[in-house]
C-alpha cells in the first residue's frame, strides 16, 4: 500500500515528528498483514498551521550573533602563608611587619610571634612591649597571665602556687600558697592557710592567729600570755616576762645588778654592773657606775683622760679636733677643721667656717672659704 502525504495550502515551517516505536511482530504474521520483515506504515499527523508573526514597523537592525568576550579576571583567593601549614585554619592578616626568623623559619611579625621556637598567631593590636609567651601561645601581658602553662584572664583571676583562682578583680585579692583571699577582708595567710584575722590587730603564729595586744608567739608555733610566761631561745620558761629577761642562753632577773650586753649579730652576754661595763657590744672590766665607754675601752669618770673618736687622749698634752687626736695642749689650742689647731695666743689667726685657719691681716674668710685680700668683693 502507498501512503500519500497531505499538501498544505501555504508553506509553513516543518515540525519535528517524534518517531513512534515499532512493535515487534511475531515470526508468523496473521492473514491480511504484511509479510515478516516489512515495517507497518506510520500514520502521518496533521500539520497545524501557525499564525503569522507581526513584524515591527521600524526597520530591522542587524545584531551581532554573540556578545564580545570580556577580559578574564581570576577570583582572588586568600593565600595561606607557607609558615602556617601546621595550622591550616589560620590566615595571616593584611598588615605586613618586619620579617623575623623562628628556628630557621621566616615569618611576618605583624601577625605572628615566635614562642619556644614555634611560630604562633599574634594577638591583634598588641605592641611588642606587652607581648609575651605562655609556652607556645602569644598573649597580651596587660590583660592575661600565664600560670604553669595555662593562659588566664589577669583582670579577674590570679595565679597562686601554679593554680588559677577566679574570684574577682585582681587588685582586690592576694595569694596564700595556692589560694586567693580578699585584701582587707579580715583574713590572714598563716603558713599557706587562710585564717580569719585583722592585719595589725591579729598576727600569725604557725598555722594559727592570735591577738597582738595580749598574746605573744614563741618560736612561731606557740602562743602565750607575757604576763604569766616568757619565751627564751624558742622555749617556754614558765616565768613572767615582767620579772625576768632573756640574755642569750641565760635568764636573768630584772631590776638587779645583772644586765644584758647585746652585741652585733644578736649575741648577748650577762654582766655585773658593779665590776663590768658593756662597751660596743663587749663586756669589759670597769664598773659601769664609775666608768664611761670609749670604743671598746672604759675611762674613769673622775680621771684626766678623755675620749676622742673612740680613742683616749690626755688633754694636758693633746687636743681632740674633729675626732682626731693632735699634739698641743687643749687649753692653748683652737680646733680648726681638718687642718689642725691654732694657737690661742696668736692675735691674727682665726678659723674660717671651722674648715681652715687664715691670717686676718692678709686674708679674708668669704662664705667659709679663705681668699686673698682684705675684702670679699
Amino acid at each position: 500500500q502507498q501512503i500519500q502525504a497531505p499538501v498544505a495550502a501555504q508553506p509553513v515551517a516543518a515540525q519535528p515528528v517524534e518517531a513512534q516505536p515499532v512493535a515487534t511482530q511475531p515470526e508468523t504474521a496473521p492473514p491480511g498483514t504484511a509479510p515478516p520483515g516489512t515495517a507497518e506504515p506510520v500514520a502521518a499527523k496533521p500539520v497545524v498551521q501557525q499564525p503569522a508573526v507581526q513584524q515591527p514597523a521600524h526597520p530591522p537592525v542587524d545584531l551581532p550573533l554573540r556578545m564580545p568576550a570580556l577580559p578574564f579576571q581570576p577570583v582572588q583567593q586568600p593565600v595561606q602563608h607557607p609558615n602556617f601549614i601546621h595550622n591550616p585554619a589560620f590566615i595571616p592578616a593584611v598588615p605586613q611587619g618586619p620579617i623575623k626568623s623562628c628556628s630557621g623559619i621566616n615569618y611576618n611579625s605583624a601577625v605572628a610571634h615566635c614562642c619556644m621556637g614555634m611560630v604562633t598567631p599574634r594577638p591583634i593590636g598588641v605592641p611588642d612591649q606587652h607581648l609575651a609567651c605562655c609556652i607556645t601561645q602569644a598573649y597580651n601581658n596587660l590583660t592575661h597571665g600565664c600560670c604553669m602553662g595555662q593562659l588566664f584572664d589577669a583582670l579577674i583571676s590570679q595565679c597562686c602556687g601554679g593554680k588559677v583562682n577566679t574570684n574577682g578583680p585582681a587588685g582586690q585579692y592576694k595569694c596564700c600558697a595556692d589560694q586567693a583571699y580578699q585584701r582587707g577582708g579580715g583574713y590572714l595567710c598563716c603558713q599557706g592557710n587562710v585564717k580569719n584575722g585583722i592585719p595589725g590587730v591579729d598576727a600569725c603564729c604557725g598555722h594559727e592567729t592570735y591577738e597582738l595586744h595580749n598574746r605573744a608567739c614563741c618560736a612561731n608555733h606557740t602562743t602565750y600570755d607575757p604576763q604569766d610566761d616568757m619565751c627564751c631561745n624558742g622555749m617556754m620558761i614558765g616565768e613572767p616576762a615582767t620579772q625576768f629577761m632573756c640574755c642569750g642562753q641565760d635568764i636573768i632577773p630584772r631590776f638587779q645588778e645583772l644586765k644584758c650586753c647585746k652585741g652585733n649579730g644578736g649575741r648577748a652576754m650577762k654582766y655585773d654592773i658593779n665590776s663590768e661595763s658593756c662597751c660596743g657590744g663587749f663586756v669589759v672590766p670597769g664598773a659601769e657606775l664609775s666608768h664611761t665607754c670609749c670604743g671598746r675601752q672604759v675611762l674613769p669618770l673622775w680621771g684626766t683622760r678623755r675620749c676622742c673618736g673612740g680613742r683616749t687622749y690626755e688633754p694636758m698634752s693633746q687636743t681632740c679636733c674633729n675626732g682626731r687626736v693632735l699634739l698641743g695642749p687643749e687649753s692653748n689650742s683652737i680646733c680648726c677643721g681638718t687642718e689642725g689647731t691654732l694657737p690661742r695666743s696668736s692675735p691674727n689667726l682665726r678659723c674660717c667656717g671651722n674648715r681652715a685657719p687664715y691670717d686676718m691681716s692678709k686674708q679674708t674668710c668669704c662664705g667659709g672659704r679663705v681668699t686673698g685680700g682684705l675684702s670679699c668683693i
